[in-house]
């Protein structure tokens, strides 16, 4: 479960647009949000048409720059999962980093039930959900994905009434209610699916997320703290633990999970805490650190929107030894 494990690069065939100024990131889930261990084409469409392809591997994101302030949609296609196509979505014109989830259907039932490494775990309750609560499950989630959020709120909203300890339900209602800009609903909800399924850890990294972004470390630190003593192996728990202790001056602490992070499974997706760690390393004078951080950051993310600033730090600090 600790091996080293190293994604392929992010490539990206893209028709650029001069005013492009918000980072767009998509991830690929299965439905029981497990990340999907084959290769996946990701399209970037306007109404005019194909802009971009990104290749991407299990639950890596593929990257985008996009203008905000206009629509787009998703083209999802890959071995073993069915061709997908989002509705239309519009980048907010104050955004500058946006992000979207689709959830796709695999095109070849497999036997197993098992998560996979370094997803959140799933409990035996959420083995258990009734076959109503799970059509309609599956149904929030197709409109969820095509951004119908209406649609998607009505299903998971029965999926609810089928199952009242539906915590996956109640952790998508808080989605749509992010989708909504609604953070006030988003976080009792996710607040309800936690106390459904004690065990569903979805909700928790969504509730410390907003915890975070509010900067109430205390309470987001609390929540990731539960999640890795029970998944030690997900790299998304330690990645944004890490994040939560930057922001709060932290910063030992931050490295320390940095450290964790970078030894797990699928941890390129978080290559941002590289970033941090970098910054910390340069602010304490410690250049030969500054610059391994830096280095990793765009092994893991060289075409990240955020390389050029990281080349440019690294530029800098590999002048000042020079000297």
């Amino acid at each position: 479960m600790l091996a080293f494990a190293v994604s392929p690069l992010l490539r990206a065939q893209m028709q650029t647009e001069t005013s492009a100024n918000c980072d767009l990131y998509v991830s690929v889930r299965a439905f029981d949000e497990g990340s999907i261990d084959s290769p996946i084409q990701v399209d970037l469409q306007t109404a005019r048409g194909w802009i971009a392809t990104v290749h991407i591997v299990g639950a890596e994101p593929a990257q985008f720059r996009v203008n905000n302030g206009k629509t787009y949609r998703l083209k999802i296609s890959g071995n073993n999962i069915e061709t997908t196509t989002t509705g239309y979505f519009e980048i907010n014109p104050l955004e500058t980093l946006h992000t979207e989830t689709v959830h796709v259907k695999p095109s070849i039932e497999t036997a197993s039930s098992q998560p996979s490494s370094g997803s959140p775990t799933i409990s035996v309750r959420e083995l258990n959900i009734p076959k109503k609560a799970s059509a309609e499950m599956k149904k929030g989630l197709d409109a969820y994905a095509k951004g119908d959020m209406d649609n998607a709120e009505a299903h998971f909203e029965r999926a609810v009434a089928e199952y009242p300890r539906y915590a996956r339900a109640y952790d998508m209602l808080g989605a749509v209610a992010i989708k909504r800009s609604d953070r006030a609903k988003a976080k009792d909800l996710f607040s309800k699916s936690i106390q459904a399924d004690s065990a569903f850890f979805r909700a928790y990294l969504d509730m410390a997320r907003l915890e975070l972004q509010e900067q109430n470390y205390a309470e987001s630190e609390s929540l990731l703290s539960k999640v890795i003593a029970a998944n030690p192996s997900l790299p998304e728990a330690t990645a944004l633990l890490a994040s939560t202790e930057f922001a709060n001056k932290e910063f030992d602490k931050a490295l320390a999970n940095v450290e964790r992070t970078h030894a797990l499974p699928n941890h390129e997706q978080f290559a941002e805490v590289h970033l941090m760690a970098g910054k910390v390393f340069r602010l304490r004078n410690r250049s030969a650190a500054a610059i391994e951080q830096f280095q990793l950051f765009l092994m893991e993310k060289p075409d990240s929107p955020q390389a050029e600033g990281a080349r440019e730090a690294l530029a800098s600090l590999m002048a000042g030894r020079e000297r």
